[in-house]
């Protein structure tokens, strides 16, 4: 990255500021506020989560359970 603009301390490209003075360091792309700034690259998922399925599945097993056991018990013998 270079010198710090204020005091000359040796800078590291992660630094937002200098560590020496707490001078704001320049960085690409500073004209844009960092809520509006594009991530670099979005993560794309190519395939279902797999405990996300598992959950689903899980649910739809667990209701059918519910549904079989309240038929079982409310329904008259006789």
């Amino acid at each position: 990255m270079g010198k710090c603009a204020n005091c000359g301390e040796a800078l590291r490209p992660a630094w937002k500021y200098c560590i020496k003075c707490g001078m704001r360091v320049a960085q690409a792309g500073d004209g844009i506020p960092g809520a509006i700034r594009p991530d670099p690259e979005p993560a794309r998922r190519k395939r279902p989560d797999a405990m996300l399925a598992f959950g689903a599945i899980m649910a739809v097993v667990g209701v059918a359970l519910i549904v079989w056991v309240a038929i079982v018990v409310f329904t008259p013998r006789g």
